[in-house]
């Protein structure tokens, strides 16, 4: 009898199973890769976005809605790329008198593309804080945080 050289179908389909566990693990390598680098995107913007809120508190004595500064029952700003947060432009509508701006000329969209929040009552640990912030990867806000939100205190 003469022996046949060559691969059995089980040799084939056991490589096959192993190249298709590797790929998944390399896929989901890069997915949680690509989750971490947004999030620390999200904080470097976060970062540079609540000095310059802390910049248009100074000069004008008010928060991106509007408020003053020393009020803490003041509204939320949801999205902080409309004109009348005062970040980007001077067309505030004269809501903010000593405007030296432009504060910011970053991304004022996370990296997932929801709009930067702004929020004077932000629960933290069961303290209300002011901070600027993402919903974060899942989107969920506009008070409904949960814990994949990305938030930075602002201290006045």
């Amino acid at each position: 009898m003469e022996k046949k050289s060559g691969f059995t179908f089980v040799e084939i389909m056991i490589v096959l199973a192993i190249v298709g566990l590797l790929a998944t693990l390399a896929t989901l390598a890069v997915s949680r890769s690509r989750q971490t680098a947004y999030e620390k995107q999200a904080e470097s913007e976060l970062a540079m976005l609540s000095a310059s809120i802390l910049q248009l508190a100074w000069d004008t004595g008010k928060w991106p809605n509007g408020a003053w500064r020393n009020k803490s029952d003041s509204a939320e700003v949801w999205d902080l790329s409309t004109m009348a947060a005062g970040l980007a432009t001077e067309n505030t509508n004269g809501v903010y008198s000593d405007w030296k701006g432009p504060y910011y000329d970053g991304a004022l969209l996370d990296p997932w593309g929801k709009p930067y929040f702004f929020d004077p009552n932000y629960e933290k640990d069961g303290v209300n804080r002011i901070v600027v912030g993402s919903f974060g990867p899942n989107g969920v806000g506009k008070n409904k945080h949960d814990k994949d939100n990305i938030a930075i205190l602002l201290d006045d």
